[in-house]
């Protein structure tokens, strides 16, 4: 009965942060959306100052803001790529308006799925004893978080889950507990207890954790 209490519990904490990841997934792709459309906005702005600067000149030799030159009767090509390019610039703002709404409402999920995530954490059960529990030099995981400074995940009760024979031995990764900033590289910081003493170690996404931090070989 046990077993298949835990087994279904990891089996929704895995749906859970896949569905976390997705969002996250989501969140980048439209924020590299975003950053495309606002650097040809840059460009078409900078091309719009440039032909009203033109303006400016063909105003002063006597152009008129209808399109005429003069008594000539011929249109400028030159306004008329000036005001498809005020169009194109206005219908780029509308767009950026548009995007930074999805943005907001992607946060707002994505805020959404952490707190599900943290309160799943808070009510998760460990689902062994460490042999130690009951020994003054057991390890003992305080606070854990993973992420950066943007924004992290509390993972202390997944790591002290994770301990075995009186170590933590894992890879600090999305793997703990998901990506709470996708694209960026997390740095994990733990404070522990162990032997008494309260520590704090901290590892760089992909590095090895190892604690209590293993003493080294004694010399020859």
């Amino acid at each position: 009965m046990v077993v298949s209490v835990c087994i279904l519990a990891a089996a929704g904490l895995a749906a859970g942060l896949m569905l976390e990841r997705q969002a996250c997934q989501k969140l980048g792709a439209q924020n590299d959306a975003l950053r495309r459309q606002l650097a040809q906005m840059a460009e078409l702005t900078a091309e719009n100052e440039r032909l009203s600067s033109l303006l400016a000149q063909a105003n002063a030799h006597g152009a008129n803001m209808d399109g005429t030159a003069g008594t000539h009767g011929a249109t400028d090509p030159r306004l008329e790529e000036l005001a498809r390019l005020r169009r194109q610039v206005e219908s780029f703002r509308q767009q950026n308006n548009d995007v930074e709404s999805i943005r907001a409402d992607t946060r707002a999920t994505h805020d959404a799925l952490k707190e599900a995530h943290e309160a799943r954490l808070a009510s998760r059960k460990p689902v062994h004893r460490d042999p130690g529990a009951d020994n003054g030099a057991a390890l003992e995981i305080l606070e854990a978080d993973y992420g950066t400074t943007r924004t992290n995940l509390e993972i202390s009760a997944a790591l002290n889950d994770r301990i075995r024979g009186g170590s933590l031995k894992i890879v600090a990764g999305n793997k703990l507990a998901g990506d709470p900033d996708f694209g960026q590289v997390k740095n994990l910081t733990v404070v522990y207890r162990f032997g008494g003493a309260v520590m704090t170690n901290q590892f760089r996404e992909g590095d090895i954790v190892v604690l209590p931090p293993e003493a080294p070989p004694a010399m020859p």
